[in-house]
């Protein structure tokens, strides 16, 4: 879907409420926004935490971030996802791609009008998660209505690096292990050195296993305290070293003692 044109539309970082004044504009009318009790704020969280893991390179996101829908309409959804380089036109921050809106109590009624708002705005995908009911809706453009998502979907989308499972927004393992894939897919250095140093040490343990099982074909005895030494070894060379010792010897000390 194409954004409507924003030629006559303020610019989506000029406000109408001052930031940190917890308060939405929207048709002219303000609205509170007090802070949260769990498990509405412990959701809005484990939300942010999926998104953030997630996201694909050029792209950020925020929490409680204004924007300016129309003249009269200054709101935040609870999680915005924006490209991250500046509008080329205003040089300040683009449209949220993706928001979504955190309901505790509130009817899916409550979050429309400002969602319809974001719709016209531009903004490309609108979703509302129930804690209550722990489901999840996306807003129909074209019909103007919610529609419920199976627990089962994906959310697949270019802002993010990996399919995002519906129910990782209601389930924080699942969204722990959609974190984990979308690093693994960047090739996070971090996990990354940690596969290479689990690798190296799998290997190593395969090299003295070898060795130990080289000696027992052999008939070479080895007593348990040089077993532990060969199983606890860490060094690669020196497996490879004992391995090819244990190719000919006839004793412990002809591998060992050297």
């Amino acid at each position: 879907m194409n954004p409507p044109s924003t030629s006559c539309l303020p610019a989506v970082d000029d406000r109408l409420v001052a930031p940190e004044s917890h308060a939405e504009i929207v048709d002219g009318r303000v609205y509170r926004t007090m802070g949260a009790n769990p498990p509405h704020a412990t959701r809005h969280f484990d939300i942010a935490h999926a998104f953030a893991g997630v996201l694909a390179e050029g792209y950020a996101g925020a929490v409680d971030m204004l924007t300016r829908a129309d003249e009269e309409s200054d709101a935040a959804p609870d999680v915005s996802i924006f490209p991250s380089a500046p509008d080329e036109k205003t040089g300040g921050r683009q449209i949220e791609e993706i928001a979504f809106e955190v309901l505790d109590t509130e009817r899916l009624a409550h979050a429309t009008d400002k969602v319809e708002k974001f719709a016209k705005r531009g903004v490309r995908r609108l979703f509302a998660v129930k804690v209550g009911s722990r489901k999840v809706y996306e807003w129909d453009h074209t019909h103007h209505d919610w529609t419920e998502l199976d627990a089962a979907a994906e959310i697949v989308d270019r802002c993010f690096r990996v399919p995002l499972p519906v129910a990782a927004l209601v389930d924080r393992v699942l969204a722990n292990d959609t974190v984990a894939k979308a690093l693994l897919a960047a090739r996070n250095r971090v996990i990354e050195g940690a596969l290479a140093e689990r690798e190296a040490r799998g290997a190593q343990r395969s090299l003295a296993a070898s060795v130990l099982r080289v000696l027992a074909r052999r008939g070479v005895h080895v007593d348990e305290a040089t077993q532990a030494r060969v199983l606890d070894c860490d060094d690669t060379a020196t497996l490879e070293a004992w391995l090819d010792r244990a190719a000919t010897a006839t004793t412990a000390r002809d591998v060992f003692d050297r």
